[in-house]
């Protein structure tokens, strides 16, 4: 684990020299937590009486809606998601020249880099925000922005829009929400959709959002140490990428823009590693376990999980789409406080529990779906028959059957309304299309 030529900083060359651990056997997701699984989460844990919504007082969260911890929860009063994260705003090229990003002209990022989890008060349930739809965003007023002034984080500029930019008017940064309007938003035909938005990666997560994730489901975050050795690909690779040298297929600021004009990808997307896992390098950053000391503890160990009392800061793996090269590498190491999170922090999850049933095991490559031929049956042919719980859910998140099945079974879904869903057996999640 680690390495002794790390590419970066001085501080990040030393924060990881090379030494030996031993891992016990595990299984990771293939991809970070998309939006609808979080959602999924979201609606379960609401039910249970494990989170709420409350408005945030300090700082940078003041006026916000803040998913967190109930009473009755293992996390209470700690900040799982920011429900209103939008872009980054800040000064990018410290035009003004005193080192602070939050004072001086603002060079806004993509307007997509936002919270799509909303939630309906008439039914009380989570949902992934559609994009083309003017209730959830009317991009015209999301592109509304505040210069700042001379004050750190105090809005005192004046209101700027650059909706045109965006649109492919302006600077041409992007052409996403061209052709957009607030009557006519299906005209935007380069605008992703709902059913694209869920399978994106969950971000503006703080660690406590993933934590409580993985506890719910009782797994885990990866340590440090199981995300590195995947991320190495089973061969010591420099870059957590599909083949450790190809980091072209990752999503990343290739471009080296100041201020980036890109944002997040499916979770499952590009080229999976020799293991099957997709963005490890790239896409969004990964919250990680353990608590963050630099350096490692060079002694030989087994399973290392870094817990330091009273520590808040949590590491953070992998690189995301608007950081630059060096993070992408393997053994390279980041941070920041458990209780921050925006447009590019995410997660995934492990579990070193290995007696999950065949049927769940086989679920990612062995599940059939098809339509029977001028009917609405949808059959599912598992290969091994062993019983295990398949929950089906829509795009916004919305949970639509839950129950027991065993090696195959058949789905009336003639009353269904036509679109995209989601089959989730144990912990793979299958894409249905009803058409």
């Amino acid at each position: 684990m680690g390495s002794n030529s790390i590419l970066g900083s001085p501080d990040q060359q030393v924060a990881a020299p090379e030494h030996s651990v031993t891992l016990s056997s595990y299984l990771m997701s293939e991809a970070e937590i998309s939006n609808v699984q979080y959602v999924e989460f979201l609606n379960s844990a609401y039910t249970d009486g494990l989170i709420e919504i409350n408005i945030g007082a300090l700082g940078p969260d003041s006026g916000k809606r803040l998913i967190q911890g109930s009473a009755s929860s293992s996390y209470q009063g700690k900040t799982l998601y920011n429900m209103d994260g939008i872009r980054v705003l800040k000064d990018h090229n410290n035009g003004d020249g005193d080192g602070n990003p939050f004072t001086g002209t603002v060079e806004p990022e993509n307007p997509l880099n936002i919270s799509y989890i909303g939630f309906d008060s008439i039914t009380s349930t989570f949902y992934v925000k559609d994009p083309h739809n003017v209730n959830d965003f009317h991009w015209l007023n999301i592109c509304n922005y505040y210069n700042y002034g001379t004050t750190p984080m105090m809005i005192t500029g004046p209101v700027l829009n650059d909706f045109d930019d965006w649109a492919g008017i302006g600077q041409n940064l992007s052409d996403e929400l061209q052709g957009w309007t607030d009557t006519l938003p299906s005209s935007a035909v380069n605008l992703p959709d709902q059913a694209e938005i869920s399978g994106w990666p969950v971000t503006f997560i703080r660690w406590w959002g993933a934590f409580a994730f993985a506890d719910y489901y009782n797994v885990n975050i990866p340590s440090e140490a199981q995300w590195e050795y995947a991320a190495k690909g089973g061969n010591n690779y420099l870059y957590a990428v599909h083949n450790g040298v190809d980091i072209t297929d990752a999503n990343w600021n290739q471009a080296g823009d100041t201020t980036a004009t890109g944002h997040v990808r499916s979770a499952i997307s590009g080229t999976a590693n020799p293991f099957g896992l997709y963005n490890l390098g790239g896409n969004s950053w990964e919250w990680i376990a353990d608590n963050y000391i630099a350096p490692y503890d060079t002694n030989a160990v087994t399973d290392p999980l870094i817990e330091v009392a009273n520590s808040t800061s949590r590491c953070w793996r992998g690189g995301s789409w608007n950081y630059h090269e060096a993070t992408l590498q393997t053994a390279i190491r980041f941070y920041d406080e458990e209780d921050r999170g925006n447009d590019h922090f995410g997660f995934r999850i492990v579990t070193s529990n290995l007696t999950v049933s065949n049927a769940e095991a086989d679920a990612k490559d062995a599940i059939t779906v098809y339509p029977n031929p001028g009917t609405k049956i949808i059959h599912f042919e598992l290969l091994h028959p062993d019983e295990t719980t398949i929950t089906i859910f829509t795009t916004g998140g919305k949970t639509i059957l839950n129950q027991s099945v065993s090696a195959s079974f058949s789905l009336d879904v003639s009353d269904w309304t036509k679109g995209i869903y989601f089959a989730r057996i144990g912990l793979f999640t299958k894409k249905l299309i009803v058409k």
